[in-house]
């Protein structure tokens, strides 16, 4: 085996010693770079939107230039080129990194939840495609469906080179990225993100929670088989990965009611056939801690945004891994000695017993979110101070 794939190998072992909640060689330090890498190596979103090697070149920097033991993410973390020849959507690919043009998602009426609960395919096929892309809104059949193909044809695309960047970067850095295509929010979050919007989905958890409850319950069937046909199989070095928005907003007895049931569905069905899965919690979720600690054990990675890191070890720590703790506001504007701290601190509180990985508390994106001293100081630091 060349010394390219020891060292992916040994980052593997690493990360998933960790996930399983033993005890690795040292603390792992993953990357949460998203478009930050783009300033960093000096090309534009537009760049490398239209140059997939530019792409590969401006990832590979940092992370080469630092010492992570992987990344979630090795790209553009959107198809944006695959929603624009669908006529465009909420993102702005002008930009310096990914933003979104504007917050008007509600593409569904809340009367028509039956519709979507009765065939959600069918719903979504006839109804809310055609209402949502403007390719299928003018011009002959014919037409319609050439465009349509097309869009397919960048989806693909977009895919491929997903899977070409990271099998690059495991040969030529021996750096591994751990995503395995099925990346997702969860069945309730996708009905505000894409269907009913933030207001529309608070109204509706008020008023029909049973409603939500049962178009997220319907929704997730489709998700879980999404997932298993983009990995059929688990790997050691590939995990699904989950983005959840919703319950930082709602109170536990919502939680419990219209959003729980499908999120554990998912997660059970998922790693019961033997994946891995990254989860997002975005903003905070303490008071919700009594809920996903009875989560799979030593299936989980849990990256936490503004959760105190401490508490949640406390409290999930037996069931899963917890990931986070570097703020990218002290890594944008903190000094050197400062990030130092925070991270000798961390490692102190979180790394006995194992199930601790150091990362930013959320993707990297504009060059104002990390100095590159700052965070090649504190990933050359977790090196050395992090063995066990």
């Amino acid at each position: 085996m060349s010394e390219k794939l020891n060292l992916y190998e040994e980052r593997v072992r690493r990360v998933n010693d960790a996930i399983e909640l033993r005890e690795p060689d040292r603390v792992p330090v993953l990357s949460q770079i998203d478009n930050w890498a783009l300033s960093y190596y000096g090309i534009t979103l537009e760049n490398a939107l239209k140059d997939v090697e530019q792409e590969y070149q401006a990832y590979s920097k940092p992370f080469t230039d630092f010492s992570f033991d992987g990344a979630i993410f090795g790209g553009v973390t959107f198809p944006l080129n695959f929603v624009y020849s669908l006529g465009g959507g909420i993102y702005n690919n002008k930009m310096d990194t990914i933003q979104i043009a504007t917050g008007h998602a509600e593409l569904m009426g809340a009367d028509e939840y039956d519709l979507l609960i009765a065939d959600p395919i069918k719903f979504i096929r006839d109804t809310l495609l055609p209402r949502k892309h403007k390719i299928f809104q003018e011009g002959t059949v014919q037409e319609k469906f050439s465009k349509y193909a097309q869009a397919v044809g960048a989806f693909m695309q977009y895919v491929q080179t997903r899977g070409m960047l990271s099998e690059r970067y495991k040969q030529e850095h021996g750096f591994p990225v751990f995503n395995n295509g099925a990346c997702s929010c969860m069945a309730t979050d996708a009905i505000m993100n894409y269907l009913r919007d933030f207001k529309g989905i608070m109204q509706d958890i008020k008023r029909c929670p049973e409603k939500v409850a049962e178009a997220s319950d319907v929704l997730v069937d489709l998700m879980i088989k999404k997932t298993f046909g983009t990995a059929p199989q688990p790997a050691d070095d590939r995990y699904v990965q989950l983005f959840l928005h919703l319950p930082q907003f709602i109170r536990a007895r919502e939680f419990e009611k219209v959003y729980w049931p499908s999120f554990k569905k998912y997660v059970d069905a998922v790693t019961g056939r033997g994946h891995k899965i990254v989860i997002l919690f975005e903003k905070n979720w303490e008071h919700l801690y009594e809920y996903i600690q009875d989560l799979p054990k030593g299936k989980i990675l849990g990256f936490f945004e503004e959760d105190d890191l401490r508490k949640a070890k406390r409290a999930l720590g037996k069931t899963m891994c917890i990931a986070g703790g570097l703020k990218t506001n002290d890594l944008g504007y903190g000094t050197r000695e400062h990030c130092l701290d925070v991270v000798k601190g961390l490692i102190d509180d979180l790394a006995p017993g194992g199930g601790f990985i150091l990362t930013t508390d959320k993707g990297l994106m504009s060059p104002n979110d990390a100095k590159p001293e700052n965070l090649r100081a504190v990933t050359e630091f977790a090196l050395q101070y992090g063995s066990y």
